[in-house]
């Protein structure tokens, strides 16, 4: 599938009323003590913007607050707020939808790092792939080193593998190659786990296989969140249905059977 690359253009102006024009991707606006709000223009391009608030570290949880000031104005505030200060009511998080909370790691230089996917990427496939429990997830993009230490600690093979995933939280590993698989836990409101994906090797797979990259990046961010949410491969039914899942959350996504090579 094509790429379109009709970026939008962002034209800045000073208080001398001079325009800049350029072709951005992303827009980071710095409010000082840590608090950031990001503009994310999607490589679909059209219309598309997304918003992040960016918190100083992983301990204080970044809170947007948006207030309409007109039919056609809003205001965007940025704050922070320690994890602490969150207390859990059952009865609405019973009635919540679930929430995806995600921390992407680049543990990786050169052109490894090149080819990894942006975290406005990497949030929007795992987000797509969220089905009926709140997910918090790290997703960490490692070279062939640790990917091949990881894959001979925990899966006794001498290699680097595509992907790996971990659960936590009180729920038993599976005895997949490639995944933990968590239990039903209705104590747990959240799902936790990590997805390791070793950039490397999804480069040299997504040549072999004549992919594009994200292509190839989606469908295993995709892969790993439903070994998250239970799914699984190791009988036929159970991979057909795991395969299902995928390919209609790639195809929602605009990406093709990842099976067909």
């Amino acid at each position: 599938m094509a790429k379109q690359t009709n970026k939008p253009k962002v034209v800045i102006t000073d208080g001398k009323g001079k325009k800049s024009r350029l072709a951005a991707e992303q827009i980071d606006l710095d409010f000082g003590e840590g608090r950031r709000l990001r503009f994310l223009f999607p490589e679909t391009g059209g219309n598309d913007l997304e918003i992040e608030a960016v918190a100083a570290n992983d301990e204080s949880v970044p809170i947007l607050n948006m207030q309409p000031c007109a039919c056609n104005v809003v205001c965007l505030r940025v704050e922070g707020a320690s994890k602490d200060d969150f207390v859990e009511d059952e009865e609405l998080s019973e009635a919540a939808e679930p929430v995806l909370s995600l921390l992407v790691q680049k543990a990786v230089e050169g052109a490894d790092r090149d080819n990894t996917p942006k975290k406005y990427q990497v949030r929007r496939w795992a987000q797509a792939a969220l089905l009926q429990r709140s997910v918090e997830v790290t997703v960490r993009l490692v070279g062939e080193a640790e990917g091949r230490a990881l894959n001979k600690n925990y899966r006794g093979k001498d290699c680097a593998t595509n992907v790996l995933t971990f659960t936590y939280g009180g729920r038993k590993e599976g005895k997949d190659a490639k995944s933990a698989i968590p239990e039903q836990d209705d104590e747990c409101d959240a799902l936790i786990g990590d997805i390791v994906l070793c950039v490397p090797v999804l480069a040299r797979e997504a040549g072999e296989q004549g992919k594009a990259l994200d292509a190839h990046f989606a469908h295993l961010v995709v892969h790993g969140m439903l070994h998250l949410q239970g799914f699984d491969h190791k009988k036929k039914a159970e991979a057909e249905a795991m395969e299902a899942r995928e390919r209609e959350i790639l195809n929602a996504l605009g990406y093709a059977d990842p099976y067909v090579v």
